[in-house]
């Protein structure tokens, strides 16, 4: 990091100002009521009270326990021994009518008595009741950013944006700040989903403005998706099934949806510009849970994919090419290497291939003497049969999976929304892949959930997805 950069203790935020904020500067937190801007600015003040540097926060809004609360409730203890001794927290609240003068006054003061490197103004906003014009707010601004570079005081001033305005402040904070980040509280499908802008920021290259963001135990900026590889490979080991559910091969999600229900229909709903990678990890685990059990598999993959392909993917999680030959079966409708994998279907007999499949599948229940998964992708029906002769092969597949206490996975494509719809009313879990600018997200639609962010995790020896809410 360069020696000129003071960190936020946000790490994807300071990897996107190039490591973190320029030492001295002023920088507007902006953004409307409840968007965060409090938390960044604790967040902001932890770090630097956790390296050992002394730190100041000027409430003028909310008040010092309520500062301290709300911080310690996402497990940021600014009481704690090592960080309090660092940290004064200057409660204004009952002193911003004594004027502007007084005011500006007492917090230099404490700057000066503090040797404080870092600040937080909480909020401007309150602090700009005192200015009898704006022309008075950018003398003001001005002074102190002099102050504060010559003490090298790093500083966060907190503004608020009225909601339905785009206005910053009084409109010129904005003018004199070295930096501005605006932080925004959108819905995306009903669910509340939040981004950072970087607007500017001095001396650095801002090669990606727009950040995602969670307020879940603390101030997150989101990662951008990326396919990691196993460096430690294991056996996924299955956790017990309940006595009514199926675990989903991923803990985060059994305990959103409470794992999937003997005999039903899943779906699993694929937005635009969704990387293979993010359906398959979370199939992919469920796979390995009926194989790595003795339970028989039939997949029905997307269009473009190969067998080789699935059955290297499900070696990542320890399954043998001897259970593969045993359990798993992959229709294929286009000449391929045969393997005792291969289920190949006819795509100019529909009755035929149902058959071949039915036939495969009943063959696998006997064998095992177990329910069977079914992982189908709706592109390769569509692409293959007509829309009336998928939507009876998914009726009737659901029905058999549903009598004999199997799980049947159907996932779709952007472009097919008769199947989708259909798909959605035979299902009992309905879940969404949403892609925000490279931010893999998921909610769902049955049972309802909040948005989650996606991340992999190989860290169990196998590839897996961890699943952040979005507060």
């Amino acid at each position: 990091m360069s020696k000129n950069r003071v960190e936020t203790g946000i790490t994807l935020l300071d990897e996107a100002l190039q490591g973190g904020l320029p030492g001295g500067s002023m920088t507007l937190i902006a953004g409307n009521p409840g968007t965060g801007k409090t938390l960044l600015s604790g967040e902001f003040l932890y770090s630097g009270a956790s390296q050992g540097e002394n730190c100041l926060y000027v409430s003028l809004s909310e008040g010092r326990h309520s500062f301290l609360e709300y911080m310690a409730q996402v497990g940021r203890d600014l009481t704690a021994e090592d960080t309090w001794r660092r940290l004064e927290v200057m409660d204004l609240v009952t002193v911003k009518e004594e004027g502007l003068d007084v005011l500006v006054e007492m917090i230099t003061g404490h700057l000066e008595e503090t040797r404080s490197k870092r600040l937080v103004i909480d909020s401007f906003t309150a602090l700009s009741n005192a200015f009898r014009e704006t022309i008075d707010a950018r003398v003001t601004l001005h002074i102190l950013s002099k102050i504060l570079a010559q003490t090298y005081c790093t500083t966060l001033l907190v503004t608020e944006i009225p909601t339905g305005s785009k206005k910053i402040g009084l409109g010129v904070e904005e003018f004199v700040a070295d930096g501005i980040m605006v932080l925004r509280r959108n819905i995306l499908n009903g669910s509340v989903y939040r981004e950072l802008e970087i607007v500017k920021m001095r001396g650095t290259l801002i090669e990606r403005p727009l950040h995602a963001f969670t307020l879940h135990r603390g101030f997150h900026v989101l990662p951008l998706f990326q396919n990691k590889p196993v460096e430690n490979p294991g056996r996924y080991t299955p956790r017990h099934d309940q006595e009514e559910h199926y675990h989903t091969g991923n803990p985060a999600l059994d305990e959103i949806t409470g794992g999937y229900r003997k005999g039903d229909t899943i779906f699993l709903e694929l937005g635009p510009n969704i990387p293979p990678i993010v359906p398959a990890l979370i199939v992919g685990p469920l796979r390995a849970s009926f194989i790595n059990t003795q339970r028989g598999v039939m997949f029905l993959p997307p269009s473009g994919e190969s067998v080789r392909r699935i059955t290297d993917f499900d070696h990542q999680y320890g399954v043998t090419a001897q259970e593969q030959e045993n359990l798993l079966r992959i229709a294929t409708t286009l000449p391929e290497e045969e393997t005792p994998m291969n289920l190949g279907l006819d795509p100019g007999d529909i009755k035929m291939s149902q058959r071949i499949w039915r036939e495969e599948a009943s063959r696998l229940h006997r064998e095992t003497g177990q329910p069977i998964l079914k992982i189908v992708y709706a592109d390769r029906l569509s692409k293959t049969w007509q829309e009336g002769q998928s939507r009876s092969f998914l009726d009737t597949e659901s029905m058999r999976t549903r009598n004999t206490g199997g799980l049947l996975v159907l996932l779709s494509r952007p472009g097919e929304e008769a199947t989708k719809q259909h798909a959605s009313n035979l299902a009992h879990t309905h879940l969404r892949i949403h892609n925000q600018r490279g931010v893999m997200l998921m909610d769902g639609v049955k049972p309802q959930t909040p948005l989650y962010a996606l991340d992999q995790d190989n860290s169990q020896g196998y590839p897996s997805l961890t699943l952040t809410p979005i507060y």
